[in-house]
């Protein structure tokens, strides 16, 4: 498996997200202002496209917003998602992050929980779904 980096949001990355939250899940606002500044993951088996992430920098100095983390179907249950999870704290350590944050759909909590992420805040509600704020502790870089 290889993950490769873009500054821009390629089509590998929207197709992936446009099947897994569009089409699978329901949403009609998945893409929005933010994939325009934000570093785009998408981590390839064989150069198919499997899973895709962003991240992009917080408010708040050296918090950074990990999201957009979809998995194609039948690469889930396998490690995918947390290696490239893994990949994006990585980076984002990298350029100075201290906090990686995640707005997670209230099923998925427990997948993030696995990874070192603690619940904040109240639940809320994204197109009808419930969701969590979720925050980590980066490891500086060296």
């Amino acid at each position: 498996m290889m993950t490769k980096v873009y500054y821009v949001l390629p089509e590998e990355a929207k197709d992936i997200r446009e099947k897994v939250f569009v089409e699978e899940q329901g949403f009609k606002e998945e893409f929005d202002a933010a994939d325009g500044v934000s570093v785009h993951l998408v981590l390839s088996d064989s150069g198919k496209p499997v899973a895709t992430c962003r991240f992009f920098k917080g408010d708040e100095e050296g918090v950074y917003l990990i999201g957009r983390i979809a998995v194609m179907p039948e690469y889930r249950k396998k490690g995918v998602g947390a290696s490239i999870v893994s990949e994006a704290e990585k980076l984002a350590a990298e350029a100075g992050g201290r906090e990686s944050v995640v707005h997670a759909q209230t099923r998925a909590s427990g997948f993030y929980a696995k990874l070192g992420y603690q619940p904040f805040g109240e639940p809320d509600d994204e197109e009808g779904v419930p969701h969590i704020w979720m925050r980590k502790a980066l490891c500086p870089k060296s």
